[in-house]
């Protein structure tokens, strides 16, 4: 997961400079593009193969998944590095909300449950520390779109540990995940028009669907097979990650109640995953002993 949260802030800053020239559905469709070439190509070589009997998971994580990420992309041109990245990583607080919800609403007590509403409560005040500046700036829209795509991909999240479960390989996954956003791109950026490749930022598009590929892969492979609890946390990394690249490549600089925002969201998305994961073990915990018995 280090290296997934690597790769994807490093393909956050590209996208953050190719976004002057092209549309963030244009980027979803070059990066999807790549992305089915590289996979495609590797499956065939390697005598693997792509096909499912689950297309129709496959359908809902890819469109979902799709829709997240051009939500994502979107807010790269305006906000800083930093900023977007960690407005996508409010993902682990939107599950322990769904956890909280769903605990009310079946009449059961969560484990830790003040420590679960203390979570989602600095969360949020964490978004609304950096929702102020935003504002002055006239970005709010934008921060919207990024907590959006932050909601969606708690669902993705989900799904692809769900897919993992059922045994459908992570090449699987990432493939016809790289198709979606091909078709997605294509369909949406002909509706809002089309900008010529420059030569300029062919190797750009090309290094954000490489990244891509790669990042996917080790998250895929990181949240089916590792555990949960450390890979959701680790990818907090990419915060980290992402502050320094704003910090030296594009000068971002931050208020300190901005810096505290982005600081509260981390440590409130860490404490929610671990109280996310007690609630999925207690609920698993009778259903493992009706079947030792």
């Amino acid at each position: 997961m280090v290296g997934a949260a690597l790769a994807f802030a490093v393909m956050g800053a590209i996208i953050k400079q190719v976004s002057a020239w092209h549309s963030a559905f244009e980027i979803v469709f070059y990066r999807g593009l790549v992305s089915a070439l590289l996979v495609g190509g590797w499956v065939a070589l390697t005598g693997r193969s792509v096909r499912t009997g689950r297309p129709g998971l496959h359908a809902t994580r890819s469109l979902i998944g799709t829709t997240a990420m051009a939500c994502w992309f979107s807010t790269f041109g305006a906000l800083p590095l930093a900023t977007s990245v960690t407005l996508n990583y409010t993902s682990p607080l939107f599950i322990a909300l769904a956890v909280a919800a769903a605990g009310w609403w079946h009449g059961r007590r969560a484990p830790m449950r003040g420590l679960l509403y203390l979570a989602i409560a600095a969360s949020f005040a964490g978004v609304l520390m950096i929702l102020r500046p935003a504002i002055e700036q006239d970005q709010a829209g934008v921060l919207m779109i990024g907590l959006l795509s932050g909601m969606l991909a708690a669902l993705v999240y989900l799904q692809v540990r769900r897919l993992s479960q059922l045994g459908e390989p992570d090449w699987v996954v990432v493939f016809w995940f790289a198709v979606t956003n091909v078709l997605f791109g294509a369909v949406a950026a002909t509706l809002q028009g089309w900008h010529p490749v420059q030569l300029r930022n062919l190797a750009p598009l090309l290094l954000i669907g490489t990244l891509a590929s790669v990042g996917q892969m080790m998250m895929t492979r990181a949240f089916g097979r590792g555990r949960t609890l450390l890979t959701a946390n680790l990818q907090y990394l990419g915060v980290i990650f992402a502050t320094v690249i704003g910090w030296t490549v594009f000068d971002d600089r931050f208020e300190w109640i901005e810096l505290a925002g982005i600081a509260l969201i981390v440590a409130s998305g860490a404490v929610a995953t671990r109280v996310s994961s007690a609630a999925s073990a207690a609920e698993a915990a009778p259903a493992r002993r009706c079947a030792s018995a």
